[in-house]
């Protein structure tokens, strides 16, 4: 049985108060907080061994490369990738998703599936990378609930699809992708699966092996780990046949001089990939927050944020004014709820409105995902709000966010 109040106290920020008032972070679907663990972690990399990795043969250089070593080992095992060096250290999921985008190899007439759905990160470098190389892409539309019609996904992967890219939890919806059977058809029709997990991986259990996706993108930061810090994972048959996103130092096994030519010699994955002095430091924040994730359970998180969810759901479903994005079963998305006020002009007023008043912080915009705002009729100008529930919050902070809500729909009358 987990206490979710000693989960709470892990997380110093939360001990905050804003105006007096203790803060409610409802934002954890843009970046999560992170736990002592994780901070404790990254303390001891500064403190005891802060050198390079990989380079120097030193004392605190083979401790930085064992720790390092063993961060990648730990996250391999909280996505139950095949091997370790199917998991390259990328900046964020955005980073991950260009380096297939951008070096994935394709022929000529060569067509890419994504969705209207998507984070921008998980579709314009696809869109850029058909711009660039005159290939077709062609868009498959998501129903206003923010589920899919599979028969859309049947007709649009065709023989001539080589890359599918989709979004496996929606950051707008939070609707779950039928995954499964999206790998199955693109792989049946000879094409790839690129899985952008950022809002997928830190609420759910997450088995790139099960799902057979080709591809998956992480960011830590929404994870509990530090910013700055994605993983790509990729089968390692893709990874061997890319060329590299950036070249430098750490990528090569050797670089002759030879009859004034440079002839490089590049290491396999995931050393290729991973140019120059790497974020050591946030490398061992993500195995920390891996851990300290899995010591919770994914399970357990994901039952906590349904909870959550209902609560939130059933009582803004009751809110005059109040529409929200996206299906109400929670059966079928993870833990956010994004939505719109009527009487109020933007979602950026709203999200003012419960942080000055409540302290509690939601996001405001259109999170990133334009198209999906435009397909609904919602100008981007205007945006949606969005709360978003994780592994430290409680009943308590549904409670604050729907009593400033209801204060807020009362005012703007």
């Amino acid at each position: 049985m987990v206490d979710w109040n000693q989960i709470r106290d892990d997380f110093p920020a939360l001990k905050r108060k804003i105006n007096g008032r203790p803060i409610v972070y409802l934002d954890s679907a843009c970046m999560s907080l992170k736990p002592q663990q994780v901070i404790d972690a990254m303390n001891e990399y500064y403190l005891r061994f802060p050198a390079c990795g990989g380079r120097s043969i030193h004392t605190l250089g083979k401790e930085v490369s064992a720790a390092y070593a063993e961060a990648r080992r730990k996250m391999a095992s909280f996505i139950n990738a095949t091997r370790e060096d199917e998991c390259i250290w990328t900046r964020n999921a955005t980073e991950a998703l260009n380096i297939v985008a951008r070096s994935f190899p394709l022929p000529q007439g060569s067509k890419i599936v994504t969705t209207s759905l998507e984070h921008h990160s998980g579709s314009l470098p696809f869109v850029e990378r058909a711009r660039r190389d005159g290939l077709g892409i062609e868009i498959v539309p998501a129903r206003s609930d923010g589920t899919f019609d599979i028969e859309r996904w049947k007709e649009a992967i065709d023989s001539k699809t080589k890359i599918v890219s989709v979004v496996h939890s929606s950051n707008v919806t939070g609707t779950v992708a039928p995954l499964r059977e999206i790998v199955e058809i693109a792989h049946d029709r000879g094409a790839i699966v690129v899985s952008d997990d950022a809002q997928y991986a830190p609420h759910h259990p997450l088995d790139v092996q099960a799902l057979d996706v080709d591809f998956s993108a992480l960011s830590v930061h929404k994870m509990c780990g530090p910013s700055g810090m994605g993983l790509l994972y990729g089968k390692i048959e893709h990874l061997k046949s890319m060329d590299m996103f950036l070249t430098g130092g750490d990528t090569v096994a050797d670089v002759r001089y030879e009859n004034g030519r440079i002839i490089p010699e590049y290491l396999p994955p995931p050393e290729k990939f991973e140019a120059g002095l790497q974020n050591y430091a946030g490398a061992i924040g993500a195995g920390a927050a891996a851990d300290y994730l899995l010591s919770i359970g994914m399970h357990e998180i994901e039952r906590h944020e349904r909870r959550l969810l209902a609560r939130a759901l059933k009582s803004m479903k009751e809110m005059d004014h109040v529409h929200i994005l996206g299906s109400t079963d929670v059966d079928v998305r993870t833990g956010l709820v994004t939505f719109g006020v009527d009487t109020v002009g933007s979602a950026h007023d709203v999200a003012t409105f419960l942080n000055d008043e409540f302290a509690v912080m939601v996001r405001s915009g259109a999170h990133c995902a334009h198209p999906f705002h435009y397909q609904e009729g919602i100008p981007p100008t205007v945006g949606t709000a969005r709360a978003s529930f994780y592994l430290y919050n409680n009943q308590h902070d549904v409670d604050v966010f729907l009593e400033g809500l209801q204060s807020l729909v009362e005012a703007s009358r």
